[in-house]
């Protein structure tokens, strides 16, 4: 049962400390020096980007990486240390950031927060976003910024696109086509084009997939058909000012292994405009302000089982932010800020006594389920200090919610959270330590559930949620690459979804985690080179005296990678532990934990060519040994009910799987 566990903490102390070694043998003056080794390629990133900055991981999500390229914001982050994903299938997977998933985690979808809408979180934020249409994926850990809307206990994720001026006119873009097993297809089309005063913005992409097998075989019901699509105008009047106005569209379907329901339709329009100004002044030194409106639309049901069951969820989100980026010293930046933003869920369901079929779900009118409305006004602050910087901020949100359905009512809170970040930078070293207190509202997921007192209402008077946590780490980039990042974390009020009841409830306990990452890049000789991340999360119910519910396991993963002229290949060795600290029935608005879990190992390789700068043939096979396994945080297979399947206990994740993905850019 501890074997992989055994063997993760084995392979993190050899590739972790042997580099240590090398390190000390070598100067670190070599560091700079120059070198008649080929000039590397665009390697395929196979641990995720290492932390480059402290509390942040920065990562390009147009390289390609393994897993095989993902479709959705959910698959991007599993490639990053510190992450899991709750499957239900081949889509709609839950980001779980260091045991904390669900609204603990704030996603930002290039300025917007776009929430789900399903009550089963068939649709996920990260549902919506097809990670390679962006620019930059930041991930900040913990409780470290202020700045993005209601702050994220666990972090905040950035999907983000960049604006810039064309000097002259000119046109640039990429295109990719991805193949893969269980019918796996992926098309991309991105174009920009402009010139000194103006610029067109557009990207297209699709992606779809059959059911996939697991080791065994079993068919496991996964199917998925996403499109995506946005388009922006950009005014330019000078190098300082950018004016956009972007429309953005997606629209899917899928089927899931945890459910019955279908979903039918899983689709999103939104609308944004942005102004950004560089001023010249001597204090002011910018401005942005972006205004945007959202809405997603939600069909799930079984009518095409025969069972007459169906239902209509809508999430409609307005919001706006208005930054300034003030300098009130030399070694003073101070940035201030305000947003709003309003929300509010609607449904419909048939009724079958009296209705029948799609139709009759459709001509139904929309009840209102919740109102939300959140301001927010916050300050951020980065004082260089002769050793090194401090960081600090701090932030205040008014909330008033409103429950339209059950015992209904209104309430009203005041939340505060903020932090403080000291940075040392030493020789080819960086240190780091903040604190950080956030405050979360109840989500709409959780005062949904029952409440625990009476199963007949909902939980509409949960406490907010309070985590304080402290992050520390340690940089270091030289001959060898190593980043480092540890937490603890005291979380008051923590909201616990409990399914042992005979309705799913919603209550408040005390909870404790702490854990953290640690990842090294080395090279082993001119060609080769080598990779360890290794991730690990407890997580305590202070209250109850017994685990957490839905913490992953420990987690290393090492790889081998080969680099000469335009070639590449490498191999990607996953190991996780055996999971045996569970609350069966506990956990959060993603999941509750099913079992104890066992342990896996998975291996999976890669290739690539790359032509000039222009033309990229990625390669990969993942799981290459076609075991049978899931993983910790999964959903019960229970709906996994089609022709050649099995019953399965958990959601298995996919067999071997074989991937080619082409890469154009002009």
């Amino acid at each position: 049962m501890y074997l992989y566990k055994n063997l993760a903490i084995s392979a993190l102390a050899t590739s972790f400390f042997s580099p240590l070694c090398l390190a000390q043998s070598s100067p670190i003056d070599d560091v700079n020096q120059s070198s008649d080794k080929q000039p590397a390629i665009e390697r395929i990133l196979v641990t995720g980007e290492q932390v480059d900055d402290p509390t942040r991981v920065s990562s390009d999500p147009k390289k390609p990486r393994l897993p095989l390229p993902a479709y959705d914001g959910a698959g991007f982050l599993k490639t990053i240390p510190g992450f899991s994903i709750g499957r239900k299938g081949g889509a709609g997977g839950d980001p779980t950031l260091r045991g904390l998933g669900g609204s603990r985690l704030s996603i930002v979808d290039d300025g917007q927060h776009v929430y789900g809408t399903c009550g089963g979180r068939m649709d996920p934020p990260t549902a919506y976003i097809y990670p390679e249409a962006y620019d930059n994926i930041t991930v900040i850990k913990g409780p470290q910024t202020v700045k993005y809307g209601p702050v994220g206990s666990a972090g905040t994720v950035l999907f983000e696109k960049d604006r810039h001026r064309f000097e002259e006119a000119d046109t640039e873009g990429r295109a990719s086509v991805t193949g893969g097993s269980f019918d796996r297809q992926d098309y991309l089309v991105e174009l920009k084009a402009g010139n000194s005063d103006h610029y067109i913005d557009m990207d297209i992409n699709q992606s779809s997939s059959d059911h996939y097998q697991d080791g065994d075989g079993n068919t496991v019901q996964s199917s998925y058909d996403r499109q995506n699509y946005k388009f922006a105008l950009g005014w330019t009047p000078s190098d300082e000012t950018v004016v956009e106005l972007a429309y953005g569209r997606s629209s899917g379907e899928a089927e899931y292994a945890d459910r019955a329901n279908k979903a039918r339709e899983i689709n999103n329009e939104n609308l944004t405009l942005l102004v950004q100004h560089d001023f010249d002044g001597e204090r002011l030194q910018s401005i942005e302000f972006q205004a945007y409106t959202n809405e997603n639309d939600h069909i799930m049901d079984q009518f095409d089982q025969g069972v007459n069951s169906g239902s209509n969820v809508r999430r409609g989100t307005q919001g706006a932010h208005l930054w300034a980026d003030l300098s009130l010293h030399s070694n003073l930046m101070v940035t201030l800020g305000l947003d709003y933003m309003d929300s509010k869920h609607k449904g419909r369901k048939i009724d079958p006594s009296v209705d029948n079929g799609l139709d009759d779900l459709l001509s139904k009118p929309f009840n209102d389920n919740m109102h939300y409305q959140n301001s927010g006004l916050f300050v951020e602050a980065e004082l260089q200090l002769s050793k090194g910087k401090l960081l600090a901020g701090a932030r205040l949100d008014h909330w008033q919610t409103e429950l339209l359905v059950a015992q209904g009512g209104s309430r009203t809170d005041d939340l505060f959270s903020g932090y403080t970040r000291y940075e040392l930078s030493s020789g080819n070293s960086q240190y780091f330590a903040g604190f950080g207190h956030a405050q979360r509202m109840p989500d709409y997921w959780e005062i949904m559930k029952a409440d625990a007192d009476s199963h007949s209402e909902k939980a509409f008077d949960l406490e907010a949620e309070k985590n304080s946590q402290i992050d520390i780490g340690w940089l270091y980039q030289g001959k060898i690459d190593i980043s480092s990042s540890l937490f603890y974390g005291v979380i008051s009020d923590y909201i616990l979804i409990d399914a042992n009841t005979s309705k799913t409830s919603a209550y408040n306990v005390d909870a404790t985690v702490y854990g953290g990452e640690v990842a090294a890049t080395f090279p082993i000789s001119d060609y080769w080179s080598s990779q360890t991340s290794i991730s690990y999360s407890h997580g305590d119910n202070d209250t109850a005296g017994t685990p957490l519910g839905q913490i992953p396991p420990l987690e290393a993963r090492l790889t081998l990678d080969y680099q000469y002229k335009q070639w590449s290949a490498g191999l990607l060795w996953r190991l996780v532990a055996a999971q045996d600290r569970v609350a069966i029935g506990e956990g959060n608005i993603s999941g509750q934990d099913l079992a104890q879990s066992s342990g896996f190992g998975t291996l999976s390789i890669n290739a690539s060519w790359k032509h000039q700068d222009s033309l990229l043939l990625s390669l990969g096979v993942e799981n290459l040994f076609d075991i049978t396994y899931a993983e910790h945080i999964s959903r019960s297979g229970a709906g996994n009910d089609i022709p050649g399947s099995s019953p399965m206990f958990q959601v298995n994740e996919p067999g071997r799987t074989a991937w080619a993905k082409l890469d154009y850019t002009f």
